[in-house]
């Protein structure tokens, strides 16, 4: 997408012949060639084709490259680096350093890639829609231009936008001065909005991720190695039942009744992941329906711990287990069958049929959108991730595999999905038992932060103005699948007239206005760049909220 700015195309422009006597040249702003941030939460994950630039201390460093022009002689750069805020955050203080000399848009932590010499730092108030920070003292020659940014105090990270995040991406705005640049520096022209200005951060074009990797969302969870229950119970392969009266549950996990409630109640202090989940489930005074876990190859799963709470006396829970079964190599790699991969789905096939009869619901790969490369050869395009999730279900079923109910995990953002490559991620209906989508509701957009419907069927009417909303997309694509939001969450704020115990109390309408939302699985968490607090107890009127909406109409407890 293109920037917003008017910007001036400087590449390959040499001012040297000028007159000494001429005017200085103009001001220039430029946009980055190249642009990524890697977090050690998921060292060997590439965010290079995200939407944002995360800066967070101790975790994730952003880099950033500049193509910068020659100086015309007589004249000395004055630098201002641009940042663009995507989401509020705590305050906190940013340093530009030397970045490394060559890396790519692929570059993850795994590679070790690290800031160089420090040039400058600003506070960050958290709230300011841009953060500039003078960074003269390291553009002292034309060329490339690579800078680190990382976070020296600070809590939570913070935001910035990317080049791929089109109007909120990062600038450096160059302008020039006679002698060696002591003297006051010219004002650079403000660059030309796309949208109407707000008060708070400016609206991000694309919800998180986890972290995404997005961002801090686990790989694996809990860290110990699986084992085989010695004793294992004879368990029924038929999908479990419900507690009220004339309702039921289908084959593929369905209920006939209201909506499914679950979580992945991520550890709260020293909290491990099990322990996570009975705290959360005392915050909201029920027993969840869905168990929300992470997991990817080889370690195999479900651990013996996600099985006890499956089969817990009197609070029975359906498990949903989203898998990352690459192991380094590309989708591509995966559909064709690599031989390591492949013998991975196998063990974990014999597993399941020895050890976990149970239904649960299974996400492969889930939020792939921030990873597509579209280019062809990528091993990363949209069909690669459709082939790939196509030949791990197919490989499943062949080995006999017959109690997952397979989830296809969507981020969901306008953004994506106005990308003309997002309907090649969808698998098929024959290997798509639900479709789910990742609405996490913050930000002080009226996009973004609303009603539980704005949340589930977003649009952006202003960026991304085809978009439907992701309900009506689903409902429209692929009628009749059930819609899972695989992982959402609502900030604590107050903003635009509601607070997070409004939204909350909006999901029972919500859920009324759109029947094929079957199941809800809350993402618990104290601060999850970019969205947030998400806890449910991160107030008293929410906690209170929670518990109100959680227990009672469409979200009663399902599972008996």
């Amino acid at each position: 997408m293109a920037a917003s700015a008017l910007v001036l195309t400087t590449a390959g422009i040499g001012f040297a012949a000028l007159n000494a006597d001429e005017p200085a040249p103009a001001p220039v702003s430029l946009t980055a060639t190249a642009d990524a941030y890697v977090s050690t939460k998921s060292p060997t994950q590439r965010h290079g084709w995200s939407t944002r630039l995360v800066v967070k201390q101790n975790e994730s460093t952003s880099f950033v490259r500049y193509a910068v022009p020659a100086a015309a002689e007589g004249y000395a750069r004055k630098a201002t680096l641009v940042l663009t805020r995507l989401t509020a955050s705590n305050p906190s203080k940013i340093q530009v350093s030397t970045g490394p000399a060559r890396w790519t848009e692929a570059v993850s932590a795994s590679t070790g890639l690290r800031a160089g010499t420090a040039i400058a730092s600003a506070a960050d108030d958290g709230k300011s829609k841009e953060l500039r920070i003078d960074v003269s003292a390291g553009v002292q020659k034309d060329g490339a231009l690579n800078l680190a940014l990382t976070q020296l105090a600070g809590r939570g990270g913070s935001v910035f936008g990317s080049r791929e995040s089109g109007a909120t991406q990062t600038k450096l705005e160059i302008s020039y001065v006679k002698g060696d640049g002591s003297g006051p520096q010219p004002s650079v022209p403000p660059t030309k909005p796309t949208a109407p200005p707000t008060t708070g951060p400016t609206k991000p074009t694309t919800a998180p991720t986890k972290p995404t990797t997005t961002p801090t969302r686990p790989t694996t969870t809990p860290t110990q190695t699986p084992t085989k229950p010695t004793t294992t119970p004879t368990q029924p392969t038929a999908p479990p039942s419900t507690g009220n009266p004339g309702c039921s549950i289908s084959d593929k996990l369905v209920p006939s009744c209201g909506a499914f409630f679950g979580a992945a109640a991520n550890p709260l202090g020293s909290e491990s992941w099990d322990e996570a989940l009975t705290a959360f489930e005392s915050t909201i005074g029920r027993t969840l329906d869905i168990a929300h876990y992470y997991n990817s190859s080889p370690k195999l799963f479900p651990t013996a711990e996600m099985i006890k709470r499956a089969r817990e006396p009197g609070k029975k829970r359906i498990l949903l287990l989203n898998w990352k079964p690459e192991m380094g190599r590309t989708w591509a790699q995966v559909a064709a069958g690599d031989p390591e991969v492949d013998k991975a789905i196998d063990a974990e096939a014999q597993y399941l049929k020895t050890t976990f009869p149970e239904k649960f619901f299974l996400g492969i790969h889930h939020e792939p959108e921030e990873e597509v490369k579209p280019a062809a050869g990528s091993g990363y395009t949209a069909k690669d991730y459709a082939a790939m999730y196509r030949h791990v279900v197919q490989r499943l079923k062949a080995n006999g595999v017959t109690n997952a109910v397979y989830v296809m995990n969507y981020m969901g953002t306008p953004h994506w999905g106005s990308q003309p490559w997002f309907n090649d991620l969808y698998p098929g209906d024959d290997v798509v038992d639900w479709i789910a989508e990742d609405p996490y509701i913050f930000g002080d957009d009226a996009n973004w932060w609303g009603p539980f419907t704005t949340g589930v069927n977003r649009k952006d009417t202003y960026t991304n103005p085809s978009w439907p909303g992701f309900y009506t997309w689903a409902t429209t694509k692929h009628p009749g699948k059930p819609i899972m939001l695989g992982e959402w969450g609502i900030d604590e704020q107050t903003m635009l007239g509601m607070n997070k115990a409004d939204v909350l109390r909006t999901v029972q309408d919500g859920l009324k206005k759109m029947p094929q939302v079957k199941a809800l699985v809350y993402w618990n968490e104290a601060t999850f760049h970019t969205v947030g607090t998400t806890r449910l107890d991160s107030s008293a009127t929410t906690k209170a909220a929670a518990r109100e909406v959680l227990n009672s109409g469409l979200l009663a407890r399902q599972v008996k």
